[in-house]
């Protein structure tokens, strides 16, 4: 199937740059971060089992919530197709692109021919836009851009096994009758519902009790951990450079605020956004503090990542209360 003529986009997560290549296909023209907020999409989880060497710290809700949130704002139906068979995940898949569709995949790329990543991650998105005798395009993000993957490595990248991990997991986004609906009620919703999940969290590992916990575990990484230079190198790209959008999604975050003032109106969104690029410029501070802590056994940084942390918590839930109130 040939590619088409229009550039595809390439944005900063990997989750909402595939939304937003799925919609446009639909002439749906919404920017990332806005995207990534009427899904809700921010959160705060710590994660840890026997099974993991690196503790998991993530900055926006589970995987593949952010396909089904932004369906339901956006009066859109989102089709999934997932199976444990190579083969017919191979045959969807081109059924789909010689239709002319746009396809979401997950995988994980560390198993792709064109990757050098060093760590695996099996909740990976990309946009796959066509195919080319035994090869793919995929939409990757930041600064990959477009590439190109066997059909070997693709299969072998869309069936990992561990954490987060789906079967060959494939979906498209189609517009339902009755259009679109009104943006900034939908970018009300989403807000409502991130700030509800954030001071309501489940269980103490998600939300601002998972940051205090985060907080509180983090002077003792250097002991608790087996390869404590390799976790904490691991752990702050995931909170900064892959894919976050800087600041463990808090910059995304405070973009979404800014765009959803305009379209409203309301300007303590703009006085939230604001806050929030100071959020999300601590978050920066912390990973960079991570990553050197891990380079340099040095327990002050993570006692000085820790004390952040616990601000970071405090503030981001005194806004999140006032999210709540503003969209209630």
């Amino acid at each position: 199937m040939p590619l088409s003529e229009e550039r595809p986009f390439v944005g900063n997560h990997c989750e909402s740059t595939t939304l937003v290549n799925l919609l446009r296909q639909w002439d749906i023209d919404l920017s990332e971060a806005f995207v990534f907020g009427l899904a809700g999409g921010l959160s705060f989880i710590y994660w840890r089992t026997k099974q993991m060497p690196t503790p998991f710290v993530g900055g926006r809700i589970k995987p593949d919530a952010l396909s089904e949130n932004l369906a339901d704002a956006l009066n859109l139906h989102l089709s999934v197709h997932e199976t444990s068979s190579a083969r017919r995940a191979r045959e969807h898949l081109l059924a789909e692109l010689d239709s002319g569709n746009v396809v979401g995949l997950k995988l994980d790329r560390y198993l792709l021919d064109y990757s050098t990543d060093d760590f695996r991650f099996a909740a990976h998105y990309v946009a796959c836009v066509g195919h080319d005798d035994d090869r793919f395009a995929l939409v990757e993000t930041k600064p990959l851009g477009l590439q190109w993957a066997s059909a070997a490595s693709l299969a072998c990248a869309r069936d990992p096994r561990g954490p987060m991990s789906s079967r060959n997991r494939a979906f498209t986004l189609q517009p339902r009758k009755g259009g679109l609906p009104d943006l900034g009620e939908a970018a009300r919703k989403g807000i409502r519902a991130a700030a509800q999940q954030f001071l309501n969290p489940p269980i103490s590992n998600f939300g601002f009790k998972g940051m205090h916990k985060v907080a509180d575990l983090m002077p003792r990484w250097l002991d608790d951990l087996d390869s404590p230079a390799d976790s904490l190198s691991e752990m702050s790209t995931l909170m900064e450079d892959a894919g976050t959008g800087g600041g463990l999604f808090r910059t995304m975050w405070a973009e979404f605020l800014a765009e959803t003032a305009d379209l409203t109106g309301t300007g303590e969104f703009q006085e939230i956004s604001d806050a929030y690029r100071g959020v999300s410029q601590k978050w920066t501070d912390v990973a960079g503090l991570v990553r050197e802590a891990g380079a340099t056994s040095s327990r002050a940084c993570l006692r000085s990542a820790s004390t952040m942390v616990h601000e970071a918590a405090e503030e981001e839930q005194h806004l999140m209360r006032r999210l709540l109130e503003l969209t209630s």
